[in-house]
């Protein structure tokens, strides 16, 4: 063999063997480099690194012991925030050659790093819940605690301040309150009786609401009340539920008045789900800061979340909405508006209680011997030329607040002339209703624009039927976010919920 030969064999052994060396050194790499991250994101994870019981570093360490890279380790820096956790570590390979020797290089060396965080986003939930009357009863007294129980885990799984929750009880209607209403610098108030507000059909195709809009109030009226006889002519059944007790509550940072405002919600009327859900949404977008603006100014809102509702981007913000319901979506009714403001021509007598209309009679209608006399008064069916000296004329809202549609169209109307028409006139004729089907429309306009802004939309169909059903599944953000309750197990499907809130607001 020459001695060319021979040196170039010698150069393929050595070469062959500095691969070898590489090889080993890549292996080890990759080994170190692929614990130094599962250890980081097993650290940062913030059932850990949040828990004063644990050692963020330590278990960092121990992950890095057990591979056999304990020498390598260099640092581990943790840095803990109220809602979030930062992880790092950084270590160097270092590995002895057994060929690379041999053109001078001892060792192969390279440093390693690896980083993980996980952060809370800040969280904003709208709880919508029905308290129409086909909650009365078992339904209601389910909803309380589970509703209850929903809101104390929420708040209590996350640090305060990063959490705020509104709730929105519905029947026929929302009371929003009188400081939300005043939130609305175009909005025609009418009466004090109740705060709720008329909504057009195009409402429902966006989320929030322009604030300026000239939106009108509910007037204060029952379109359900039947009047057997003048005993039952007194209105109680009213389009907005005057109970205090309703009225929406709006960015709380703290469960109290949420829980509170829970157990002493009572079963009232009709269902709209649609109003419900449009304004569980809007106090979820940030067009209705003004609202918040108002509610800070007077305390009903703590300056602490005064920025609420949060943009839809560039904060990682988890917008919420949790809509329940037991039933379908039935009616709801708008007062035209001639009957909304202005004096009536009924008059009352505060001291006895006697109403009078200025309609006069026709020839000696009432048998008394006089004539076209000026007042028709309903509590005796009679006419009189006289009103009492202490009598006042009314107001539209003061009439329907205290007269039903229907005892106003027949005791009022109809029993002076005794025309149906005139009772089909003064009833059905002065209000509009809104059905099922144009409520379903509307309900599914609003969740669609709600989903387009990246709102999560849960929903509950508490023992609902029908198309019920389907129409809550339609609104969900996913099929597997709308639960279908069949029994009085609603507290589960709340407790679900929470559970997933608390998931999807852990963004790493």
């Amino acid at each position: 063999m020459t001695v060319l030969s021979v040196m170039f064999l010698s150069a393929m052994l050595i070469f062959g063997g500095m691969a070898v060396d590489i090889m080993r050194f890549e292996t080890s790499r990759a080994r170190l480099q692929a614990t130094l991250d599962r250890a980081v994101l097993a650290a940062a994870d913030l059932s850990v690194c949040l828990d004063p019981a644990q050692n963020t570093q330590a278990i960092v360490e121990d992950y890095i012991e057990k591979a056999g890279f304990s020498d390598e380790l260099e640092q581990v820096t943790v840095v803990q925030n109220a809602n979030s956790c930062a992880v790092s570590a950084t270590a160097t390979l270092e590995l002895q050659t057994i060929f690379f020797d041999n053109v001078g290089v001892d060792t192969l060396s390279t440093g390693a790093g690896s980083a993980a965080t996980e952060a809370m986003s800040d969280a904003e939930i709208s709880l919508v819940v029905d308290i129409s009357g086909s909650m009365n009863g078992s339904r209601i007294n389910a909803l309380r605690p589970a509703a209850t129980d929903f809101v104390n885990s929420v708040f209590g799984a996350f640090e305060a301040g990063s959490v705020t929750m509104s709730l929105v009880p519905y029947s026929t209607q929302v009371n929003v309150g009188e400081d939300i209403l005043d939130a609305f610098p175009g909005i025609a108030t009418d009466h004090d009786n109740s705060y709720c507000v008329d909504l057009e059909a195009n409402a429902f195709n966006s989320v929030g609401f322009t604030m300026n809009e000239a939106y009108r109030q509910t007037s204060h009226f029952d379109a359900d009340s039947y009047s057997y006889n003048r005993s039952y002519w007194g209105a109680s059944r009213f389009v907005c539920n005057p109970d205090p007790n309703t009225e929406v509550i709006a960015h709380a940072h703290l469960p109290g008045p949420l829980t509170t405002r829970i157990s002493q919600l009572q079963a009232y009327e009709w269902t709209s789900i649609e109003i419900g859900a449009k304004w569980g949404v809007a106090l979820l977008d940030p067009s209705t800061a003004d609202i918040t603006d108002t509610l800070v100014a007077r305390g009903a809102v703590d300056g602490t979340v005064s920025d609420r509702p949060l943009p839809y981007t560039g904060n990682n913000a988890l917008k919420v909405m949790v809509l329940m319901t037991d039933g379908a979506n039935t009616q709801s009714y708008e007062l035209d508006d001639a009957y909304r403001t202005g004096l009536s021509d009924v008059y009352i007598d505060d001291s006895t209680g006697l109403f009078y209309v200025d309609d006069e009679e026709n020839g000696n209608r009432d048998g008394d011997g006089s004539y076209y006399e000026d007042y028709y008064r309903p509590n005796y069916d009679n006419w009189t030329n006289h009103l009492p000296g202490g009598a006042r004329q009314l107001t539209w809202p003061e009439l329907t607040g205290l007269i039903n549609l229907d005892g106003h169209a027949w005791y009022f109307r109809h029993e002076q002339s005794g025309s149906g028409h005139n009772y089909n006139n003064w009833y059905s004729g002065i209000y509009d209703t809104v059905y099922s089907s144009t409520k379903n429309t509307r309900l599914q306009a609003v969740c669609d624009a709600a989903k387009a802004n990246g709102i999560v939309i849960f929903t509950i169909g508490f023992q609902v039927s029908g198309n019920a059903d389907a129409v809550m599944e339609n609104c969900a953000s996913s099929p597997s976010y709308y639960y279908d309750v069949n029994n009085l197990d609603i507290d589960d499907a709340f407790a679900s919920i929470a559970t997933q809130i608390s998931a999807l607001r852990l963004i790493q």
